[in-house]
Parts: structure tokens; sequence; C-alpha cells
């Protein structure tokens, strides 16, 4: 095959101002991969595709600055701003016609499915230039196929879970003319995908054993995600598969259960978080990642009560065994904190606007100066918590997420509750398991990041393992304590928005649509109780336009309220809210 060399040109529009680190770091497919091999380079370029894993400033900007805290963290209760009716666009709360309220800052929905096909093209390049290569040359490279495979899959299945029906089956194959794609089941495409994972968790281990020394070492160096640990790709593969085999349970439990069991008795899941590091310094003031987005919409990060009031069980003080062993590093102390101890206090935001206002008007505010003001002014003047940005927003260290332990814990303890699978373990044990491993996850980017370090308040020192066991006793017991599946189910969920809380705010929009859990806070604003469910995005304009034909066999549900195909007919006509601001 003639050796072919391109720029993959969106490494370096997204990355202009760390050429030099890329280069060092990294083989760029056309600079420093002197083979010119086409195969690798897209594989490092697709791993680096923003709103795969590298989740972007713009769609985050969008999601909380740019709507007022009305995207997808603001209805999902991931994250709000301290409202009283100062802001009046909430009285529009309840609007899903995408007019004033849900979608209609419309950068999300817009651009989301375009996302998807222009990132994940790197998959076709790949399979129509293999087609073209034999022997050695392609047990050398064959692996890439793969693993692109795997990310194009779980990219497609993000589109589905925010739009349904998407075209999949017909999606790149514009060297075949093929430029109006139908739009697929989508059930199909989920069972489509799990095929995919099943058949290249068989493959890949032959796969592997075939490359060449020089290709293993080229293989290494260009897998920024996992530097060329074949069975860590394994153990991704499994959780993926046990994830999205869960997520179709409801509406297909056969096939989900084949999967899972399948998945299971290959004993071969995550060993540790599945993270990995940018090879330059985040920077939340000018950089292009998400953290920038979180930066300049900080007054939409205050931690809503949903959370706070299932970390916080004692006073609003900070106490060891008592709360959540997270807490201080998830969230950010208010001003009636123990300074001199540090010993932080810890209180959420309402839905309940009206309830709020007095708190609010009677002087407890926060500072407005953002993370990039004095530290002491907020220490002094903050009385909700905001996510705690010394660890999140301002940790240049933050590592890009794929997966961790605790997801699949919590993963496997839905799977037992539901009886899907033999995992070995009771849901209690595995909820306790995802407690210990989030703990570990968060005291982590606390560790990593070097964000006024010296404020102990902010950077605690992990609790006692003595201390985290004891939480997770207390969890474990008012699991067990309920009496049907369903109010079991709220725990498990309860803390999955607790470890993914705002960095994987669109998982837990997925996850609480599918599930109906956790159970959300009514809006109240100005004496009017609203509890709004956005289901999925409308489809892009571009598609009436584009591929008018097969978008008509769609045009029913181009809205923002027709469930996606995974929620169980059971659920459909359940709203997820509590009759009242109370929590459990």
């Amino acid at each position: 095959m003639k050796k072919i060399s391109i720029v993959i040109a969106s490494v370096f529009i997204l990355f202009t101002g760390c050429k030099k680190t890329l280069d060092k770091e990294f083989t760029n497919p056309e600079i420093y991969d002197k083979t010119g091999n086409l195969f690798s380079g897209l594989f490092t370029s697709t791993l680096y595709q923003w709103k795969f894993y590298v989740q972007d400033y713009g769609e985050w900007w969008w999601d909380i600055a740019g709507t007022g805290a009305m995207g997808v963290s603001g209805y999902t209760q991931v994250s709000q701003r301290y409202i009283t009716d100062r802001y009046a666009w909430f009285s529009l709360y309840d609007d899903l016609s995408g007019v004033n309220g849900f979608g209609s800052e419309n950068q999300l929905w817009q651009n989301r499915m375009k996302a998807f096909y222009e990132r994940a093209n790197a998959w076709a390049v790949i399979k129509d230039n293999l087609a073209n290569v034999s022997g050695q040359e392609l047990d050398d490279n064959i692996i890439y196929y793969h693993l692109v495979t795997v990310v194009k899959d779980y990219a497609a299945l993000l589109t589905v879970d925010f739009y349904n029906s998407i075209p999949y089956s017909e999606a790149f194959r514009g060297k075949d003319r093929l430029f109006f794609p139908k739009y697929d089941d989508p059930k199909e495409i989920y069972l489509s995908v799990l095929g995919d994972l099943k058949k290249i968790s068989d493959e890949l281990p032959a796969a592997y054993g075939k490359m060449s020394p020089a290709a293993v070492s080229t293989f290494k160096n260009q897998d920024i995600a996992f530097r060329g640990d074949i069975n860590k790709w394994l153990q991704y593969i499994n959780a993926l598969r046990l994830k999205y085999a869960l997520r179709i349970s409801g509406v297909d439990e056969n096939t989900a259960k084949t999967h899972i069991n399948e998945t299971l008795a290959k004993n071969n899941l995550p060993t540790t978080d599945m993270v990995w590091q940018m090879p330059y310094d985040l920077d939340p003031r000018n950089g292009g990642e998400w953290v920038r987005g979180l930066f300049e919409g900080w007054a939409g990060t205050f931690i809503p009560n949903i959370i706070i009031k299932r970390m916080n069980y004692g006073t609003s003080a900070y106490e060891k065994g008592v709360d959540d062993p997270r807490l201080p590093v998830i969230a950010f102390p208010t001003k009636h904190s123990n300074f001199a101890e540090s010993i932080g206090d810890y209180r959420g935001v309402s839905m309940n606007a009206d309830a709020q206002k007095p708190i609010y008007d009677g002087g407890e505010k926060y500072y407005t100066g953002g993370p990039n003001g004095n530290i002491s002014d907020h220490f002094n003047q903050n009385s909700k918590s905001l996510y705690n940005f010394a660890n999140i927003t301002m940790n240049k260290k933050f590592p890009v997420y794929m997966m961790s332990q605790a997801e699949v814990d919590l993963i496997l303890a839905e799977i037992t509750l539901k009886n899907l699978g033999n995992t070995g373990r009771t849901a209690d044990a595995h909820i306790k398991n995802a407690i210990s491993n989030s703990t570990n996850f968060w005291y982590n980017r606390s560790d990593e990041s070097d964000f006024q370090k010296s404020q102990l308040i902010l950077h605690p020192a992990k609790p006692a393992a003595s201390d985290v066991t004891k939480y997770s006793d207390f969890i474990a017991a008012k699991y067990n304590a309920k009496t049907n599946a369903d109010d079991k189910l709220e725990i498990i969920m309860q803390q999955k928005y607790i470890h993914l809380n705002i960095m994987c705010p669109y998982e837990l929009w997925t996850e609480v649509r599918r599930t109906r859990h956790p159970k959300l806070e009514p809006m109240t604003f100005n004496g009017k109780v609203m509890k709004p469910f956005p289901e999925r995005l409308r489809y892009p304009t571009a598609e009436q336009q584009n591929n008018p034909d097969n978008y008509a066999k769609v045009k029913s549900d181009d809205n923002f309220t027709n469930p996606i195909f995974w929620v169980p007919q059971n659920l459909r006509n359940v709203n997820p809210y509590w009759s009242n601001s109370n929590f459990e």
C-alpha cells in the first residue's frame, strides 16, 4: 500500500496553543509518525475528538451560562443557580416547547447530532483504507479499526440517548455516494452496538497478538487512553457492554440478560478508574475544555438539595462518619464553616425559589467574583455551596473521563437488584464498594489540583477507611430498609448523582429519564409549582432541509417530550418529582 500521510486538522485547530506539547508527547499522523501511518494517527485523533471523551468549553458554556441554568444540568438538577424571583425567566421553567424554557437556547440540540457524524468519520476512512492492505501491514493496523469502532459505537449511543432514532446503518457511506441516510430504529442501533462490542472483545486479544514489536511500540505511544494496555481496553469494552445492556433491560430483558451474563462470565471489569490526562494543563480562563464553561458559568454551579441532602445528614457542618466522605472535596464550604479548624459547612440550593427569597433577601447571599476572585471573599460571603471549584473548575490536571470503578459498581448494584445476572455480590455490597471507590476518585482530584493548595478546608486529608466504611454501612442500611425495588433503585441513583455530578450531567440525564430516579424537587416560583421533565432533544433544523424524505419518517418525534425507546412502558407516564421540597 502506498503510504498515506494526512493532517488531522481538527487536532491542530483544537489544540493550536499546545502544539509543541502535543508534538512532544504524542504521535501526530503526519509530523512524527515517520512511516506516514494513517491508521494510528486517526485512532489518536478520534480519542481526542470534542464531545466524545474530551468535553468542550462551548457546549458547557451554553448548557450552564448561555441558558441561564436552563440547560440539561439545570433541568436534571445536577447544578443550578441560587434562584429567587430576581431571575424572572424561571417563571417559564415549565415551557418544553423550545420557546422559553428547555431548548430555547438551541446550541445543544442543533449541534450534537452533527458532531457525531463529523467527529467519528475517521472510522470510515480507516475501514476503507484497511481494504487496501494485507499481510503484516493488516495485522499491525487492524487493532485501530477495532478500537475506533468502539469509540464510534459509544458516540452513536450517546447520540441515540439524545435523539432516539438517528441515521446509523447508512451513515459514513459517502464513498458509496449514500448522502441521505435513513433513520434507524434506535433499539436496532443498540443491538448492533452490543453485537460489535461482543465481537471486538472476542477478537481483540488475537489481533493484538499478531502485531509486530514495532507496531506494538507505535500503538503504546498512540494510545493516549491506556498506553497500549490491551486488557484495559477489554475491561472498558466489558463495562460499556454492561452499561448499555442494562439500559435496554426495561424493553428487552432477554437480550440484556444474555449480554450481561456473557460479560460477567469474563470476570474482567475495570480495576482502576479509566481516566487520562491531557498532554498540557487545562486553562479554565482561556482554554477550550469544559472547565472553562464551568469557570464562566460559575453562578449556575451551585449544588442542588437533591445532591447535598443525600450527602449531609447531620448538621450542616461536616461530621466524619455521619456525612458523606466525599462532601468536602465535591462541595465548596459556606461562610458558616469553622475555618480555623478547617471544618466545612455545606448547604445546597432549593428549587423552591419562593422559600429561598426571604433567606437571600435577609443577607444569605454569595460572593459574585467567581472562581477568579479572592478566596477569602468566598469564605466570608458564600451562604450556599458551589461545586468545589478548587478541585474541579480550577483543577488544571482534571482528567478526561471514560469510566470509573464506582460507576461500574453502581451498574452492578442495579443488575443485582433487578436479578439480571449473578455478580457474585449483593446490591448493598456493590453500593458500599461504589462509595469507597468514588471517595478515592474524588480525593484523587483534590490531590492532583494545586489551586489554593494551602487551604485545607478545600483540600482535606482523605478520611480514614473506618469513617468511609461507617458511612457506607449507613447507606447500605438505608438501601436494605427499603421494602420494594423502586425505592431501592432510588438509593442507587442517588449515589450515581453524587459520584458523577457536574462531571457527567448528560449521563445523569439519561439515567433519570430511563429509571425515573432519583426524584427531583419541584420548581416553585411566585406561587407556581412546576414539574417539567424533558425527555429528549429535538432534531437539528438542518435535517428538514438536507434529508427531508427520511426526516419526515421521524418528524412526529421531533420535540422535547417523547421518551427515548429504552424507557419502559410502565414508566412513560411517571414524572419523577417529589410532591414537595421535603427530602428523605
